[in-house]
């Protein structure tokens, strides 16, 4: 089953309804709503984090109410902060579908000029119920009455807690019916490595970081999405202290696999291409080392490696853990070379691939917004490999061309043209290719322009 999103009268949208395809591209030109789109995917399907935080705030701090309408304040708040509190068409509306058999969804409009949230009853129902039973085990393991407890009481309190834990995350899993780790990486990723040697000068929102001369009011802000991004990479940034190289060493051991580690080994190969070296954070001070001895800091790399660098360092350390993500990344060509970007999907293509070791399912999902018609065309090449191999039968020879861990199946694609307050799938299903005439589009009326001045000379 896939999930649907819906949006009416929203920013630059009229009227839009689109499936959650595994893979989902979107084009179009500036304004036109591409990251209007891609942020309500992300907003809607990393609220299943956000009620298990909530839950978990709950009970640490003894404060349970079976009402939904707190974690709404709460919901309400996150997407302000992630569209900004401009308001808009009062018959604005956006519902995410997260899976019929229970009827699991969650309904945004706007109404009095303030944005509300309603759930559905099965998603409500399921709420009180994880509730309660939080409530109960803590009412259990924590009398009122005083108590001194042994070291051995206090283990099986633990163990109680730590199961009640996965057994909240289980059943939010299954409600918004997606295990997986949920990542927007935004546009203007470039911002963090220009400044990473002056993040005292950020006003990071709820973290502020500034030194005692700074006036904190007057620092800049960066929204939502750019803080919960600069966060991640503070935390992985470490692992990357002695290179891809060793990273890679330290996990072979633990893969019985040769296909799972040649798999690795071409993603390393690619992140160091695209970057025309390899990364290394030490001390907080990051670094691109070249094949001649030589390096340089992040903040003087070319514009291409500041912008994507953390685009292929997260998704090299998902394919190095074989951890299930959602990845929603904005613009992957910003400042590439069409090589580059070409190698981008198929660093894409190779996560999208990449099979779960329990159940040995292609679980991972992505969401691009592009205007590079270079990267219409890459993913291209991966569908018509893909065609080529198990409908026609020519897998060998397509080997020789493309390797088989880039092929992507045309069912797992959908890729949508945002014009005119709409969506407009740009996809040809007999073919199981992007529409090529939406590709040259721009290209076109370019050329026809020459063509026109052209025919003066004549």
């Amino acid at each position: 089953m896939k999930q649907k999103l819906t949006i009416h009268q929203f920013g630059p949208i009229s009227d839009l309804e689109i499936d959650i395809d595994d893979i989902l591209v979107f084009i179009g030109s500036q304004a036109s709503g591409k990251s209007t789109v891609s942020k309500a995917i992300f907003f809607f399907k990393s609220l299943r984090d956000d009620l298990y935080r909530y839950y978990l705030d709950c009970y640490n701090q003894n404060k349970f109410d079976n009402s939904i309408s707190n974690f709404a304040k709460l919901a309400r708040q996150k997407f302000i902060k992630i569209y900004g509190s401009t308001l808009q068409s009062p018959n604005m509306r956006l519902e995410y579908r997260y899976r019929d058999e229970v009827e699991t969804y969650i309904y945004l409009s706007q109404d009095n000029h303030s944005i509300t949230i309603e759930f559905s009853e099965d998603l409500i129902k399921t709420f009180k119920k994880i509730m309660d039973k939080a409530h109960s085990l803590y009412s259990e393991l924590h009398p009122k009455s005083s108590s001194f407890y042994s070291s051995i009481e206090i283990s099986a309190i633990k163990s109680k807690e730590s199961a009640l834990l996965k057994e909240i995350e289980n059943e939010l899993n299954w409600l918004f019916c997606d295990d997986r780790d949920i990542v927007f990486l935004p546009a203007g990723r470039s911002l963090i490595t220009t400044l990473s040697q002056q993040r005292y000068n950020i006003d990071m929102g709820n973290e502020k970081i500034s030194n005692a001369d700074s006036d904190v009011n007057s620092l800049p802000k960066l929204d939502y999405l750019m803080q919960n991004f600069i966060s991640r990479i503070d935390q992985i940034k470490p692992i990357f202290e002695e290179g891809l190289n060793n990273l890679i060493g330290d996990c072979f051991d633990s893969f019985n696999n040769p296909e799972t580690i040649k798999t690795i080994i071409i993603a390393r190969d690619i992140v160091n291409s695209v970057l025309r070296g390899s990364y290394t954070s030490i001390n907080g001070i990051e670094k691109i080392a070249f094949a001649d001895d030589k390096s340089t800091l992040i903040n003087f790399a070319s514009s291409g490696q500041q912008e994507v660098v953390w685009i292929l360092l997260i998704i090299f350390l998902f394919i190095l853990n074989q951890r299930k993500v959602f990845l929603v990344i904005e613009e992957p060509e910003a400042h590439l070379f069409p090589i580059a970007q070409k190698q981008i999907i198929d660093l894409i293509a190779i996560i999208v691939n990449q099979e779960n070791n329990l159940d040995y399912q292609r679980d991972n999902q992505v969401v691009l917004t592009t205007h590079s018609p270079y990267i219409l065309s890459s993913f291209n090449n991966l569908l018509y490999a893909h065609t080529l191999s198990y409908k026609l039968k020519k897998g060998d020879k397509v080997l020789d061309i493309i390797d088989h861990r880039f092929w992507i199946n045309p069912d797992r694609l959908n890729s949508y043209i945002l014009e005119n307050g709409t969506a407009r799938t740009i996809v040809d299903r007999e073919m199981g290719l992007i529409q090529s005439a939406e590709i040259d589009r721009a290209s076109n009326i370019i050329v026809d322009t020459f063509n026109q001045l052209f025919d003066l000379e004549d």
